[in-house]
């Protein structure tokens, strides 16, 4: 049988609007968990992320912002947070990913980054985003932040492995040494002996008035001299 073109285009509208009635009708009634690739185009902050469009096969929706499910949110403007966004803009920024989201009601609860190995369309445990960020001790896992994907079961597992291990917000505080005061020996300066006082020196008030006092003792004597004679 010889299948047209317009016979085609067809079947793919009748086969969009299925998925589409499909999706709404599920989206309505409970969980649904959607799986999709995209590309990371931006990192907002430690836990969410801007991907571009969301495609399913033939089916193509608008991208927007996501949060990464399982992740407990770093106290703001602390190291652990700085590290954090370091690491998702290392990993993910400008990279093909798997997306795992689901949705309750139409809302997400969350997505589950998986890496695109090879292109490949696949979403293993081995490459999920989310619990290699808890396995090196990038981040912490928060359960009420969970969505119920199973693939992040292993999250808990991760964290305490990370605990033992002390990776990254895990590792020990550093010891600080214990501060040691050093004794010195007293230096002995040499104190230089007293040296006596300076003699006064006369003001020069006292001069004429010495030279007054013999004048007259000289005057009285004279005086005296001439009188007996």
């Amino acid at each position: 049988m010889k299948v047209t073109l317009a016979s085609h285009n067809v079947h793919f509208r009748r086969l969009l609007l299925f998925a589409a009635l499909t999706g709404a009708c599920q989206m309505a009634h409970g969980t649904v968990e959607r799986r999709y690739s995209s590309v990371v185009t931006n990192v907002l902050d430690s836990i969410h992320v801007m991907i571009d469009e969301r495609r399913d096969g033939p089916l193509v929706f608008s991208g927007g912002t996501v949060q990464l499910d399982g992740i407990a949110t770093p106290k703001k403007g602390s190291p652990e947070e700085k590290a954090l966004l370091d690491i998702l803009k290392k990993r993910l920024l400008g990279k093909q990913v798997n997306v795992k989201e689901l949705t309750d009601g139409g809302t997400s609860r969350g997505v589950s980054v998986y890496y695109a190995i090879e292109g490949k369309r696949r979403f293993a445990p081995e490459d999920n985003v989310n619990i290699m960020l808890v396995r090196e001790g990038f981040a912490r896992y928060s359960e009420e932040r969970g969505s119920g994907d199973r693939n992040l079961g292993g999250m808990k597992e991760a964290q305490r492995l990370a605990q033992e291990e002390g990776k990254g917000i895990w590792a020990p505080e550093p010891v600080q040494p214990p501060v040691t005061i050093e004794q010195t020996q007293p230096v002995n300066v040499p104190v230089p002996d007293p040296q006596p006082p300076p003699e006064p020196k006369a003001t020069p008030w006292k001069l004429p008035l010495l030279i007054g006092l013999i004048a007259t003792a000289g005057a009285i004597t004279a005086w005296r001299f001439f009188r007996k004679k």
